[in-house]
């Protein structure tokens, strides 16, 4: 008796197109893998994209493009964000066969927006036929976007590969990480017509060219910041604390002697540049400055001894709420003590580290890692006073003509996020349109380890300076520590897995972005684009069909 037909196809023999198609959506994930870091070859995700392309213009199936898409997008996630089976076996001790297959399940989960992504452009290719590639770059966009918003997994999105190149990241001024997402797919597109039909597609080609070149011209106008003429000294503190720790409190209390002597003595060698500013970054030595008097007299005290601003990682409850927060305390003043400033509680929890999803559900089978937290509500920026300075001054009033010394007291407004919150360009910018001028980014990296996660979350701080036109201090408990500056450059990156602190010199700024400003508007506009794009397509069809 003859199967089914639907049954009959699942064993049938592949044919040749299926094994080159696949061929195809692997080799882009795998460009897409040797992009990011630890490959760092970001000039390869310019065509990433092509052979998958290249696929999808032609006349395939939608479930064949369903397939290449979430094919492409397995390969990619999974072998680029499998370092997160490090903390898992390390430090949640997880058997590896668990750990890799929770990965799996991860990569398979996000791989699905690829796969959104490969139907559409397999729809408008059938309905408009090659030239429809023009559109791919508007899906991708929109994909990629809404990706993060629904699953909130905006790890590695395709422009953070364009970070070292400002020439490129600058767009991100203008639209954010998705214009230069867009800017790359555009890129792949252009290729994959041109090898399929250079002499009929070249109006395409020149349409798309003169679109990039506008949306150039258009960030190249947006006005570079150059620095103000106030710096701001910041002293960091990378302690390096093991992840350890709390199996053995008895030696909490000598790190904690450990970050204040290493602070101190950072302090006194900065000579002139005496720190406004001390940051220490988040790390498994947990602090309760306002429950916990003992810490709180020696961090007011440390505060006192260097007239500094301190920012620290701290936990802070509230009944039975508990947050995982960043203090900030003032130093004394003629008017008032050592002042608790207002406390920032993280937002963007990392699911089964600080929170367990689905609580109903898995909260009886996954204990969070590190701690059960509730997420906080409000991006809180804090005005700091800064040290009063001089400055050469010439009023023709007051000084009739004649230089003279003027005493200066100049603000900083600190935007201060916490670890992987650095992914997420919607909550930074939330700091900056609520009056940051500087950003800090505290972290403790530690449960990446050796591998790449480390170099990736610093891109995504990275990216998040260029957009937002700020200046970013990261501080994080065994790196990667470094200032990073307002066009995305790392300044005295600090070396991994070492306890030191080091004093360096920040520029606030108030000016906004048009990002800043406007926020994901070129992404929207693309989601908006794709889907007029796919009910045409839809009309097309059915017009030809008549």
């Amino acid at each position: 008796m003859p199967l089914p037909r639907a049954f009959s196809s699942l064993f049938a023999r592949p044919s040749a197109a299926f094994w080159w198609q696949s061929l195809a959506a692997v080799a882009t994930g795998l460009l897409l893998v040797f992009s990011f870091q630890p490959f760092d070859q970001s000039f390869l995700a310019w065509f990433a994209l092509g052979p998958l392309l290249y696929v999808l213009a032609g006349e395939i199936a939608w479930r064949r493009a369903l397939g290449l898409g979430w094919l492409a997008g397995l390969t990619f996630f999974f072998f680029s964000t499998n370092w997160i089976t490090h903390s898992m076996i390390q430090f949640g001790g997880m058997p590896k066969v668990l750990a890799y297959g929770a990965s799996f399940l991860f990569s398979s989960i996000v791989a699905v927006f690829p796969a959104l992504f490969a139907v559409a452009v397999s729809q408008l290719a059938s309905a408009f036929g090659d030239r429809a590639l023009i559109l791919a770059p508007f899906v991708w966009a929109a994909t990629e976007w809404l990706r993060g918003t629904v699953t909130g997994a905006t790890w590695n999105a395709l422009g953070i590969t364009q970070v070292e190149t400002f020439s490129v990241a600058l767009l991100a001024k203008l639209g954010g990480v998705s214009l230069i997402s867009w800017q790359l797919v555009t890129a792949s597109a252009i290729l994959s017509l041109l090898f399929r039909d250079a002499k009929s597609s070249l109006k395409v080609v020149a349409v798309s060219i003169l679109l990039s070149g506008g949306l150039w011209f258009l960030s190249w106008k947006e006005p570079l910041y150059k620095g103000g003429p106030h710096p701001v000294n910041v002293a960091c503190l990378q302690p390096n604390v093991p992840l350890t720790l709390s199996e053995t409190p008895n030696d909490a209390a000598q790190y904690f002697e450990n970050n204040l002597k290493l602070t101190r003595d950072a302090v006194n060698q900065s000579k002139d540049n005496k720190p406004d500013l001390i940051i220490w970054a988040e790390s498994p030595l947990t602090l309760n400055y306002e429950d916990d008097p003992k810490v709180r007299a020696q961090l007011d005290q440390l505060a006192q001894e260097t007239g500094s601003h301190i920012i620290f990682s701290a936990i802070a409850h509230n009944g039975n709420q508990y947050f995982n927060s960043a203090q900030t305390i003032a130093p004394p003043s003629a008017k008032q003590p050592v002042t608790q400033l207002h406390r920032y509680d993280k937002i963007r929890l990392v699911p089964f580290g600080e929170y367990v999803p689905f609580r109903l559900l898995l909260g009886y089978f996954v204990p969070a890692l590190v701690g059960d937290f509730t997420p906080g509500n409000d991006a809180v920026v804090n005005l700091l006073r800064l040290r009063p300075q001089l400055a050469l001054i010439q009023n023709e009033k007051e000084t009739k003509g004649e230089l003279a010394l003027e005493r200066t007291v100049n603000f900083v407004r600190a935007g201060t996020f916490i670890c992987y919150e650095a992914a997420y360009p919607n909550l930074v910018r939330s700091f900056v349109q609520n009056g940051a001028t500087l950003l800090v980014n505290i972290s403790n990296d530690a449960w990446f380890g050796n591998t790449a996660g480390a170099r990736q979350h610093l891109a995504h701080a990275r990216m998040r300076a260029i957009e937002n036109d700020r200046d970013v201090v990261r501080v994080t408990n065994s790196g990667i520590s470094a200032l990073i500056t307002s066009d995305g450059r790392v300044v005295d990156e600090l070396p991994q897995f070492t306890a030191t602190a080091r004093v360096w010199q920040a520029r606030s700024n108030s000016r906004q972005t048009f990002y800043t400003r406007h926020g994901d508007w070129f992404a929207i506009i693309c989601t908006i684009i794709s889907v007029v794009a796919l009910v045409a397509s839809v009309f097309r069809q059915r017009s030809k069909a008549a």
